[in-house]
């Protein structure tokens, strides 16, 4: 591998992340659309910055024939087809980890709004429901059950931000994990019963497709709230829409679909409902730590150094 590399940006604006990129990366201008200069340099790629939002499988890869590394901004990577690039000796790096505390800000505040009954009381207003001077009454936060499911590093930090709430907080996951002060649930059905409340925070990969399932979300049943901060295929999209304009579900927070983006139109009669266009962990302060973790691995890749967030 040379000292210096062509890189391909997969988004039109992520070259802004790198002010100080060094000189020796050739950062290929995009001409019209990605996909445009894809078609026309793509042979000329020797590293891919990657963003986790754009479909990398194996047809893909197969574009990029020199392609020797792909740099991910973001932690995830289940976009990647790393089969492919095991095969093809390809190397991948993630910024894992960086973006947890922005995304459980998100699940933290739908979740509680969504308990609070907020958009509810956004709809009781704009409707003209509000005739006499009392307003509806609404359940205290404290001691409401709020079940999370996985528990890794968002879903940590979704505990911290919930407790000061005084909800009555439990979780599931594949399996436990010592050190962990709330209760686990081995049983996902279990913890719906129970719960009034579910954050959605697990790995998104072919394990979890679908995982919160019609029956999942009527054991939440008319008075239960669902956020998803994971990927839109954890949650079966379509009983989603269905329980919630059956009223068989209270209402939901979504900052991930599926497919993205979203149509509105899907959405237009869709009652109690929060959504937020796959924001979580997309803040100025995390994309540029993100970049700059992204940055230091490339410079270490060319320099034949250890890589500091190496997937493959």
């Amino acid at each position: 591998m040379s000292h210096s590399a062509n890189i391909l940006a997969m988004h039109r604006d992520m070259h802004t992340l790198f002010p100080n990129r060094p000189a020796r990366w050739n950062l290929l201008e995009i001409d019209g659309d990605v996909e445009q200069t894809i078609a026309a340099r793509a042979d000329e790629v020797d590293i891919l910055l990657s963003a986790s939002i754009e479909k990398l499988d194996k047809d893909m890869l197969a574009r990029f024939q020199n392609l020797k590394m792909i740099a991910s901004i973001s932690a995830g990577f289940s976009n990647i087809d790393l089969d492919a690039c095991r095969s093809r000796g390809i190397t991948v790096t993630n910024a894992p980890g960086m973006n947890s505390g922005d995304v459980a800000d998100l699940a933290a505040t739908m979740m509680t709004s969504l308990l609070l009954q907020m958009p509810q009381s956004h709809s009781y207003i704009m409707n003209d429901e509000w005739v006499t001077p009392a307003g509806p009454i609404r359940h205290s936060l404290r001691g409401l059950p709020v079940g999370i499911v996985g528990l890794g590093a968002i879903g940590q930090e979704i505990v911290k931000r919930l407790i000061p709430f005084g909800v009555d907080l439990k979780w599931w996951g594949p399996r436990p994990k010592p050190g962990i002060e709330i209760p686990y649930i081995d049983d996902l059905e279990e913890l719906a019963s129970q719960c009034r409340g579910l954050i959605i925070c697990c790995r998104p990969d072919h394990t979890t497709r679908h995982l919160i399932s019609e029956e999942i979300l009527d054991r939440l049943g008319p008075d239960g709230v669902l956020g998803n901060v994971s990927r839109g295929s954890v949650v079966h999209e379509v009983a989603l829409i269905d329980a919630l304009k059956s009223g068989r579900l209270g209402g939901a927070g979504l900052d991930v679909f599926e497919p993205e983006p979203t149509n509105s139109a899907r959405w237009a009669d869709v009652p109690n409902v929060i959504l937020t266009p796959h924001q979580g962990g997309s803040t100025y302060q995390t994309l540029f730590a993100q970049a700059e973790l992204a940055q230091s691995n490339i410079e270490n890749f060319l320099d034949g150094k250890p890589l500091l967030s190496s997937v493959l």
